[in-house]
């Protein structure tokens, strides 16, 4: 990107409906400039992204980073006007903290059968993804920035789709209005989704739905909403419960629209299942050529123990059906498609499928490697064989150094470890940990007296009245703060420092590997001798449910193995992977490769089932 002055930014549309602490529109963005990381199907990337380059090329862009930053890098490359749909799905501000179950590879349930871990069979690892808790304020900044640079993207007759629920819809409809214009709202789409709601909701009625809220950029909308017709994911879904013959009699008469025989099928359905289709068996509107209406109920959420192989298991992950409606309505074949909250990556499978260009980011890097690993069997086929391309390429940039999600586990296990009580209402402090305060700093980099003076700040500035004393976590202190801190005389808001590398606990060792590389001419024969985890090997000494538990084989740690057979030491170029369709399979651990010379660089990249990774090259 060689452009570096700043781009203006268009003032607000509607007249200002919410007032906030701290409320400030953006009028220019800067360039960030992006590292390319990671590419899929791709000769000589481009160092970093252009919509120049874009528009005439084959690949597709997922980005790691804060999407602020990200979304400005794009209006300074020149995607300015160029975007057809957004759909985002960003925190709700639920209050909540986002993990994902972390199971190692291997193991069966049941019988056992082919069980390669030692001791009781909880085999599952409870790992932080991020938190949604916000201050109203920070929340409403957060989101009005980046919808004014969503809308500066748009095209004239793009469309913006924001996935939301009770907790903030009503005020995201106010930020809508005054970014968008109010009237340039177009719909409320209520998704009846059939979750499980809140079991113990005594005080109020149980929740059964999302809300999507649908703006465009101008009166000019791009919308087909006039055919309502089942979607093949439907239809695949149904066929998994049906013979061969009865799915195609089904696919048959729902298209010529036999509803009393497709009826007949449900009641057949009904009888060998012994339970009523769910709304994505059967779709309840059988009408064809009916308007979509703005109720749906024909779609519901992925769950782990169906059949349907969508299931990913990522904490907010959303159904590829609901994704493929909103993408077929609001954009054509040569449309691009932006998410910039991408998650699991079920708006870029689904534009993937759907023929669309598509652009990705995310802040989380679990995300980021979700999405990866989940596009290139979308691309590269069924079985995920690199060798038979039949889609877009992929290039994966970053935009600064972001690992928000490693940040988030670490705390989590220092809360556990250190009985640090969380309190939801203090934004600055974790917590209280002994009858202190308790402040968990920037785990990246040691305790530096900049760090301590911010705290000091805080107090002097925010808690004049606060008498309590302090304990400050870190990994790593810079010299002398400690007892510099301990001949302060003060005896109010007293600091103390808890070093947690001093107190044994391992937060920054990098994952090992053990891989052999050899050549016989152009052909390369990888083989991985050994993994150790230390992140999986702590996690599961100080998670008591699995504390017996010792790995016999270490492919259980392994999530998957990515290999570039001419690596240049400094983007990768996925040319074979090995990815386990199941959670009880193992990488096979050996690979014999083409190789493009005899003396290119072979580097082969592990990635474990938390996320870490480790590249070995030779």
């Amino acid at each position: 990107m060689t452009r570096t002055k700043p781009l203006k930014i268009t003032p607000v549309k509607g007249r200002p409906m919410l007032h906030w602490v701290g409320k400030k529109p953006l009028d220019v963005v800067r360039n960030f400039p992006a590292q390319l990381c990671e590419t899929i199907g791709i000769e000589n990337p481009p160092a970093e992204p252009s919509y120049k380059e874009f528009a005439k090329a084959n690949y597709n862009l997922l980005f790691h980073g804060d999407n602020k930053e990200i979304l400005s890098s794009l209006l300074i490359a020149g995607f300015r006007g160029k975007i057809d749909l957004i759909y985002i799905d960003p925190p709700f501000d639920s209050g909540a903290d986002y993990v994902r179950m972390v199971k190692l590879r291997g193991v069966l349930n049941g019988n056992g059968n082919g069980n390669k871990i030692a001791g009781e069979g909880h085999t599952f690892i409870e790992q932080a993804q991020y938190e949604d808790i916000w201050a109203n304020d920070n929340y409403l900044q957060f989101m009005y920035e980046r919808l004014i640079l969503m809308r500066e993207l748009l095209s004239d007759k793009g469309s913006i789709y924001l996935h939301c629920d009770w907790h903030k819809n009503h005020h995201l409809r106010f930020l809508l209005d005054e970014v968008f214009g109010a009237e340039n709202f177009r719909n409320e789409v209520i998704w009846l989704y059939g979750g499980k709601g809140m079991a113990n909701a005594k005080k109020s009625y149980v929740p059964y739905n999302a809300t999507i809220l649908f703006y465009s950029k101008t009166d000019e909308v791009n919308l087909n909403n006039k055919i309502k017709e089942v979607s093949d994911s439907v239809l695949q879904r149904f066929g998994k419960y049906l013979n061969e013959n009865d799915q195609i009699l089904f696919e048959t008469l729902w298209r010529s629209n036999e509803r009393s025989e497709i009826e007949k099928a449900t009641k057949r359905f009904a009888r060998e299942n012994k339970r009523e289709p769910r709304g994505d068996d059967i779709a309840v509107d059988y009408s064809k050529g009916s308007l979509l209406k703005n109720v749906w109920n024909d779609i519901a959420i992925v769950r782990e123990n169906e059949v349907y192989g969508e299931y990913i298991d990522y904490p907010t992950q959303k159904p590829e059906a609901l994704l493929e409606r909103i993408i077929k309505a609001s954009s054509n074949e040569d449309s691009i498609v932006l998410d910039c909250f991408c998650g699991s990556g079920t708006t870029a499978a689904v534009a993937e499928k759907l023929g669309r260009r598509w652009i990705m980011a995310d802040l989380n890097k679990g995300a980021i490697q979700t999405t990866i690993k989940r596009l290139q069997g979308v691309i590269n086929g069924k079985n995920g064989d690199l060798a038979e391309q039949n889609g877009h390429g992929l290039i994966h940039y970053r935009v600064n150094n972001y690992d928000h999600a490693k940040q988030a586990e670490l705390k989590k296990i220092i809360r556990s470890k250190y009985g640090i009580q969380i309190d939801r209402k203090d934004l600055f402090f974790d917590g209280t940990v002994g009858g202190q305060l308790a402040k968990i700093v920037d785990l990246d980099k040691p305790l530096t007296r900049l760090d301590i003076q911010i705290i000091k700040d805080e107090i002097q500035n925010n808690r004049p009245d606060e008498t309590r004393d302090m304990t400050v976590f870190c990994n790593g202190s810079e010299m002398e703060i400690i007892n510099e801190l301990a001949k302060e005389k003060n005896p109010i808001n007293k600091i103390t420092v808890r070093d947690i590398q001093q107190d044994g606990m391992i937060t920054n060792q990098p994952p090992q590997a053990e891989v052999h590389i050899s050549r016989h001419g152009k052909t390369a024969i990888v083989k991985i001798g050994d993994y150790i985890s230390p992140s999986i090997l702590a996690r599961m000494e100080m998670d008591r449910t699995i504390f017996d538990e010792q790995i016999n084989d270490f492919r259980a740690q392994i999530d998957c193995v990515l290999i570039d057979t001419d690596y240049n030491g400094k983007s990768f170029n996925i040319v074979e992977s090995d990815l386990p369709r199941k959670k009880t399979d193992f990488i096979k651990g050996k690979y014999e490769l083409s190789i493009p010379r005899t003396n290119c660089k072979v580097a082969v990249k592990i990635v474990d089932m938390l996320g870490e990774e480790v590249i070995i090259a030779k």
